[in-house]
């Protein structure tokens, strides 16, 4: 017991809005960090009531302490571990069935427990009823509904939280298991261990094994659990059966299903085999990009507007005599603060769009008809929306794929997105093809979202070799949740930490990062040249960044691409959007000059190559840390490498298959 102290684990179901509840009960701090030798992201709540500190430690969704993905082993190990004075299981009204087995076996490990049934309201219309009373005297425990969309019945669980050490055990004997109960009391007595983790070990549960370790390496321990096996077969199925049959005991004597369908009109239409992943489709092309593009850009550009009519120069000229010095303010620290806050409406536009359609409902009615398609091209169910978010920008989509609840479909996913051209890729893309293929634009639409597709397809295959560490490939459909209309304070918060998370984490490296690509832009070999050197294309040549720009140059110009390309797409690995300013200044024109300029400087053939390598090359400095973010510094390292390969292997390809059309035809 901790007086003063108080350590609760919140546990729960997927699609029961548990992370809707920690919303609400993080009024004071809310601190992220990925979990011990996973990239999964584990919440953790602070405040303070009368003097008593709560932690709160937001555990993954899970159906089971029996773990199948790296995600529910965090989970489960976490619970099985018993480091905590108490633990909140939070289920859906809508999916009793679910929830009362996974609190029965949260029950059995003899912690104090507290169940929220959430999403009250919406049971009721379903023609949910409970006994509440009756329930939480079978448990044992306190029983709270909830409606968290609404704030109902939160303020109860935050003080019940700070009482948690004064609740008993449950009734941890709900369950009798017969003929296994002999074996499960001997081991918990033998071992010193809780009952519900006897049973796992009996069970063979992988988690519960790590977390005894030595102690069944013990000649008594391994006879024991040997004898059990021997007298019950498949241990697991048994148990896995008596907790069942439990489970529906309770919802038959305290809950009543008044057998009103829990499908909709709507959902007629999305579930249909033949107009399903029509509608599908095209609610993900149509209000997901035109969102992204018809709105988050032109915000986008007002804010770059607005930053650059700031009379920045003239504040620091002013103030500030040493050329040098004067540079790295405006060159490097200012543009680095201004590209990050230009990021902003793209990471909150987006984290709001894909929080509201997972929230709402909508993501398993729009991934679930067109799951089977995705799989065969190797990509996650839920990922297309992400990969269609990334279109706009890769940052963003990114960022928002540490709302999938599956960790391989997320890291999966993570590292599919820079494979898709942004809007600044495209618009490198756009004026290569203005000036070489004026009467192919269409050329412009296709190739790129072809190429990326191979590359998608092509980190797909990747991954099913190096990936296998992070778990099967897992569908989400398991239930079908309301559709509801999230608009609620708890999901705009949602969607700000999310925001805020990006800014905090990413923004201070992707401005030293930044300021690391000035310093290169204006010294090289033989010292500091100087922010002369910045619209010098003689001086720019003798940087270092000019000279790793250089370092491409044999590879491109086997395709006919010059070496002034090669040295303004390394400027890309800063940010897409200086490419082409980069590339004026070495061709010595001004930016709107360019398409004569680079007209006269590259073939049909070289063009076509261009464009695939421009495609997905490599993505920008701000892509690479959000990818780091997710998915760790050694995958993000070997995708960013192997994209580099694919973008330089299949501009090759394009180049000599354009090559020999350009013969055939002409």
């Amino acid at each position: 017991m901790r007086d003063n102290n108080i350590k609760v684990l919140i546990a729960g179901i997927p699609n029961c809005g548990k992370s809707t509840i920690v919303s609400e009960l993080s009024g004071v701090t809310i601190r992220i960090a990925n979990y011990p030798g996973t990239t999964v992201s584990i919440n953790r709540v602070e405040y303070n009531i009368n003097g008593i500190k709560v932690s709160i430690i937001d555990l993954p969704g899970t159906y089971s302490l029996r773990a199948n993905m790296v995600d529910e082993s965090v989970a489960a190990r976490e619970i099985l571990r018993g480091d905590y004075d108490g633990i909140i299981v939070v289920g859906s009204a809508l999916d009793p069935e679910q929830t009362l087995y996974l609190l029965i076996q949260v029950l059995e490990l003899g912690k104090p427990v507290i169940l929220v049934l959430n999403m009250m309201d919406l049971a009721s219309r379903r023609g949910f009823q409970y006994d509440i009373e009756g329930l939480s005297k079978a448990l044992g425990i306190p029983v709270l509904p909830t409606v968290a969309a609404k704030g109902a019945g939160l303020s109860k669980l935050k003080n019940m939280i700070i009482k948690i050490y004064e609740l008993g055990q449950g009734n941890t004997h709900i369950i009798n298991y017969g003929k296994l109960e002999k074996y499960i009391e001997t081991l918990s007595n033998t071992l010193g261990i809780s009952r519900g983790l006897a049973i796992e070990v009996i069970s063979d549960n992988p988690v519960a094994k790590e977390i005894i370790g030595s102690l069944l390496n013990n000649d008594y321990v391994r006879q024991l659990i040997e004898s059990a096996r021997r007298e019950i077969e498949d241990v697991s199925s048994y148990v896995a059966a008596m907790r069942w049959n439990v489970v529906r005991s309770l919802i038959n004597r305290f809950v009543i299903k008044s057998g009103k369908p829990s499908f909709s009109k709507y959902d007629e239409l999305f579930m249909n085999p033949k107009y399903g992943p029509i509608i599908s489709i095209l609610l993900l092309l149509f209000v997901v990009a035109e969102t992204i593009f018809l709105a988050l850009e032109p915000l986008v550009d007002l804010l770059s507007t607005a930053l650059n009519s700031l009379p920045i120069n003239d504040v620091v000229g002013y103030y500030v005599t040493n050329e040098l010095i004067r540079s790295l303010i405006i060159d490097g620290v200012w543009n680095g603060i201004s590209t990050l806050i230009d990021f902003i409406p793209y990471v909150f536009g987006v984290a709001l769009l894909i929080a509201f359609i997972e929230d709402s409902g909508l993501i398993v009615r729009i991934s679930f008809p067109i799951e089977r398609w995705l799989r065969r091209v190797g990509i996650p169910s839920r990922g297309l929306i992400y990969l269609i978010a990334g279109s706009g920008c890769n940052v963003p989509a990114i960022t928002a794929t540490k709302a999938m609840p599956n960790i391989r479909d997320r890291v999966l996913t993570a590292l599919m997105i820079p494979y898709i051209p942004c809007t600044a890729r495209f618009v490198i893309i756009s004026l290569i093809a203005a000036a070489v293929l004026p009467h192919l634009m269409g050329l412009v639409v296709v190739l790129p979202y072809a190429v990326a597709l191979i590359g998608v397809i092509i980190i797909s295959s990747f991954s099913k070799v190096h990936l296998k560490f992070i778990g099967g490939k897992a569908p989400y459909s398991y239930t079908l949740p309301p559709l509801v209309l999230p608009l609620h304070k708890a999901f705009i918060k949602k969607v700000w930490h999310y925001t805020y998370e990006f800014i905090s984490r990413a923004g201070a490296l992707i401005v030293i990062f930044i300021i690391v690509m000035w310093f290169l832009s204006i010294s090289g070999p033989s010292g500091v040249i100087g922010p002369k050197a910045l619209d010098n294309p003689v001086l720019l040549r003798q940087t270092w960044l000019s000279i790793i720009g250089n370092a491409l140059s044999p590879l491109l110009s086997q395709i006919g691409i010059p070496w002034q390309f090669s040295a303004a797409l390394v400027y890309g690995y800063i940010f897409k959007e200086v490419v082409l300013s980069t590339l004026a200044l070495m061709y010595g024109v001004e930016e709107g000059g360019l398409i004569h300029a680079v007209k006269s400087f590259i073939s049909l053939p070289s063009a076509i190559a261009l464009i695939v390598f421009t495609t997905f090359y490599s993505p920008c400095i701000a892509t690479l840390i959000t990818e780091k973010q997710v998915v760790g510094l050694r995958l993000t390292v070997i995708n960013t490498i192997l994209q580099f390969l694919v973008a330089l292997g299949l501009a090759y390809m394009a180049y000599h298959m354009a090559l020999i059309a350009s013969r055939l035809f002409v």
